[in-house]
């Protein structure tokens, strides 16, 4: 029986839920099909397996996992947030025992640190941190990627969640086009998301679910649409629940408290807590600075939510038009403005709904990435 190894910085556990989450729904549907999946999460620490969802996770270190790959054999490799500490096992193997390798570039680990420098703006420790880390972390990180990218000594495929991620960020980073790649996007899950229909009313109940710990999520701009929002006469007809927690959710939140129909819910919400919060709302207000594929957004469309977005990063390819609006970045007014449009025209909310969500199924369902995915894998 042909086996495969994924290797990773993070997995989910019953004390972490939110850790590489995406990879869970990777490894479950790949069991789905049959393939026979071993998981190594990487870490410098003495750790005993653990399960999660009948899911064994193994923690090892740099030369553990070099020993592993030499005593076990393997047909495929797959790294999630690759790096050289991960990679060192392969690069001790003699060339022709090598498996074949897939690695998945999904957005840190393969672009400049400088895509996110409003993160640092407010902090001069913080932003000298970076730059101190330029030379010693994203340096040797692009060399290393140039290395595996070009070399002959590997059977290696890469993997961008977006046409935008590897055109806008990774090529210009690493200056090198790999010769084996495929574009296929995070899994939204429609099991965990499934469609329900809309009513016109529904229009009137905004929802977002985003974390609060960096200025790229741009919760600073979803307060100041619902700003100018409640200069509207229709506002308070409207209802506002705004979910997540992180440092900067007490300030971005502080100007809100003094209306009655906008509810801060303060805290991480389950997976399985998300679906049933889509089912009580109509739009997915979400705006972003910065983003390879906007996972969150397809999940709230594949659950029938209308999103109001940002025309940035890799978004565009899973909202394209007659599915959601999208603003320029930073662009407030123009949020405000196709809000405006849906309420004022709740015929065009509901078509919007059901075209999201039959779009978002056919782009990234579990049958549209796993068939991909697979195919990468196996080499068939």
């Amino acid at each position: 029986m042909q086996k495969y190894l994924l290797i990773s910085n993070a997995y989910p556990t019953a004390e972490k839920l939110y850790a590489n989450a995406f990879l869970h729904r990777r490894v479950k549907a790949y069991a789905e099909r049959g393939l026979d999946i071993t998981v190594v999460v990487i870490t410098t620490r003495v750790l005993k397996d653990k399960y999660y969802d009948g899911v064994r996770i193994k923690y090892m270190d740099t030369h553990e996992i070099a020993s592993h790959l030499h005593t076990h054999e393997y047909n495929t490799v797959m790294f999630h947030f690759v790096n050289p500490k991960m990679f060192y096992g392969i690069k001790t193997m003699p060339q022709d025992k090598r498996p074949r390798i897939v690695v998945w570039l999904h957005g840190f680990e393969a672009e400049a640190w400088h895509r996110r420098y409003y993160n640092f703006l407010g902090d001069i420790k913080q932003l000298d941190a970076q730059l101190e880390r330029r030379d010693t972390v994203y340096q040797p990180q692009k060399v290393f990627l140039q290395d595996i990218m070009t070399s002959d000594e590997y059977d290696i495929s890469f993997i961008y969640v977006s046409e935008a991620f590897k055109s806008l960020y990774v090529d210009p980073y690493t200056e090198i086009v790999p010769r084996r790649y495929a574009i296929i996007p995070n899994i939204v899950d429609e099991r965990l998301f499934p469609y329900r229909k809309k009513t016109a009313a529904d229009v009137k109940k905004i929802c977002s679910i985003r974390p609060y710990v960096s200025k790229n999520y741009a919760n600073d701009i979803t307060a100041a649409v619902i700003e100018q929002l409640s200069r509207k006469k229709y506002f308070k007809e409207l209802t506002f629940n705004l979910y997540g927690d992180g440092p900067l959710f007490d300030e971005v939140t502080a100007p809100l408290k003094r209306f009655n129909n906008v509810h801060l819910h303060k805290g991480f919400v389950a997976q399985s807590d998300i679906s049933e919060i889509h089912k009580n709302h109509g739009v997915f207000l979400c705006p972003s600075r910065h983003d390879s594929q906007g996972v969150s957004i397809g999940e709230a469309m594949a659950s029938g939510l209308v999103p109001v977005s940002n025309a940035i990063g890799g978004i565009p390819e899973f909202v394209p038009e007659g599915t959601g609006y999208l603003a320029e970045r930073d662009h407030v007014d123009e949020m405000v403005q196709y809000f405006d449009a849906l309420y004022q025209h709740p015929k065009t909310f509901l078509k919007m709904s059901k075209k999201a969500a039959d779009f978002i199924r056919k782009k990234a369902g579990v049958k549209a990435v796993i068939d991909k995915e697979i195919e990468v894998i196996t080499g068939d």
